[in-house]
């Protein structure tokens, strides 16, 4: 499979939620909307902001599913299919291709974790018997438990992993990131994913990011990417603080509940989230939007 490398902001894009807690699946028109405004280049879908281990597997479907209809081409769109079990991930890959998804990723069970890397290929090997036609770009988070060096990964699965595309760095270790650009000869898409570490990664060489803030903020990630490219520092400055002065809310009140209040400034009410997470009070949405607006993100 040729790799064709990822370019610009990928947004990690929230599950919006009805009252009731049933799927919002009509807001996602409004969701692609908001981010094709604001240039965004493709979506990463029911991923960690997303929600999608809180989601059934038809629920999961039929978000793929609603995003395909609403993108209508217009953006790259990666389905994490990730699951705990097996043949619910092999069932979502075959479905992602049905549908029309892109690409496909996958976070590694993190309950039964592999025990080394060539375990975590064979998983991976399994895992996309159903969607090998689709590109694949491995999730390597933290949050996962699963914490192989990604090098190591990169070149005993090439050649065995067949649609091997890349790699969803979402890891606090920009030397392993450095390494992974390099790997095979920079034969893989190593997509940068950490947003508060953007400047860092873009100034080693990422031409693509996924993130959960490039969903209302991603003007001021594009302006801090053109402003490393013509070496104006004190502009990559100004740009990452008020990047680290949303974290810090995000922060403060959860990640996926912030966030979901945050993309109310572009006329997009994604509800609450899913339990275990935690539902952020009317005071406190209040206060996100309140220091949201100070800081401008359109």
């Amino acid at each position: 499979m040729k790799i064709k490398k990822l370019q610009g902001l990928i947004a990690a894009a929230h599950t919006g939620f009805n009252a009731d807690g049933s799927v919002n699946y009509a807001v996602i028109e409004k969701q692609a909307q908001m981010l094709i405004r604001q240039k965004v280049t493709g979506v990463y879908v029911s991923g960690t902001t997303g929600e999608g281990i809180c989601c059934s597997l038809d629920e999961r479907k039929a978000v793929f599913d609603a995003w395909v209809k609403a993108a209508k081409g217009r953006l790259f769109l990666i389905a994490h299919i990730g699951a705990l079990a097996l043949p619910d991930v092999q069932e979502l890959g075959a479905y992602a291709v049905k549908c029309g998804m892109d690409a496909t990723s996958i976070v590694p069970p993190n309950f039964f974790k592999p025990g080394s890397v060539d375990m975590l290929i064979a998983y991976l090997k399994e895992a996309l018997k159903t969607s090998e036609k689709l590109p694949f770009y491995y999730y390597h988070t933290s949050m996962s438990g699963v914490n192989f060096d990604m090098q190591t990964f990169l070149e005993k699965a090439d050649g065995q992993i067949k649609n091997l595309a890349g790699i969803k760095f979402n890891y606090p270790d920009l030397y392993m990131y450095q390494r992974c650009l390099r790997a095979c000869g920079g034969k893989y898409d190593i997509t940068w994913g950490i947003d508060e570490w953007f400047a860092g990664a873009v100034a080693l060489g990422a031409q693509s990011a996924i993130g959960s803030t490039y969903n209302y903020s991603a003007g001021i990630y594009y302006k801090i990417w053109d402003a490393v490219k013509k070496g104006d520092l004190k502009t990559v400055e100004k740009g990452m603080k008020r990047v680290c002065d949303i974290v810090d809310i995000l922060v403060q009140y959860g990640g996926v509940a912030g966030g979901k209040v945050m993309c109310q400034m572009w006329g997009v009410d994604l509800g609450d989230v899913r339990l275990p997470n935690k539902t952020i009070s009317p005071e406190g949405k209040a206060d996100i939007l309140k220091r949201i607006k100070k800081i401008g993100v359109k």
